[in-house]
């Protein structure tokens, strides 16, 4: 029997606080979703695209697939492109197919603007020792990144994959 082990772990960078006008004909109004609960809805959602869109289980691959995109206006991920290559056509492959399949981009935090870049941090994990080892990189990585204050208007998120074991 297979089983799929799929650790979410998540890291929130700021966003640019833009308003958007509002048409005079009519007014919507929307719930506030708060940044922690967007970016832990849209980590589950990309942990089951990634189970949907899993070609990989591939005995040792490992890597970390950086996935960045804009959402349009139907709240669809748009001008997907991998930012940062795991070096294996098909993690990367698998990474962008989840993306492009979420379904979690209709409601976003106040103040993000329509142009917002998001940016998916993917783990590819053969098991728990390479997940735990390539999540300390990424976390790092990220630190560092924002440290740095590159890409500081990203919005980023993340997910740690494991293959189904047999």
């Amino acid at each position: 029997m297979n089983k799929a082990i799929i650790l979410t772990f998540a890291t929130a960078c700021s966003a640019l606080l833009l308003a958007e006008p509002l048409s005079s004909q009519s007014i919507v109004v929307t719930p506030e979703v708060s940044h922690e609960a967007f970016v832990k809805k849209v980590s589950g959602d990309l942990n089951f695209q990634l189970g949907r869109a899993a070609r990989w289980n591939e005995a040792n691959t490992n890597g970390i697939t950086i996935v960045r995109f804009t959402r349009d206006a139907q709240g669809e991920a748009d001008n997907v492109r991998i930012y940062r290559k795991s070096g294996k056509y098909g993690l990367d492959r698998t990474a962008m197919r989840a993306v492009k399949r979420l379904e979690s981009l209709d409601r976003v935090p106040i103040g993000t603007s329509e142009d917002q870049v998001y940016q998916a941090n993917i783990v590819f994990a053969s098991n728990d020792r390479n997940m735990a080892r390539l999540t300390k990189k990424l976390a790092g990585e990220e630190a560092a990144r924002l440290a740095r204050g590159e890409d500081t208007h990203v919005f980023a998120f993340g997910s740690v994959a494991v293959p189904p074991s047999s």
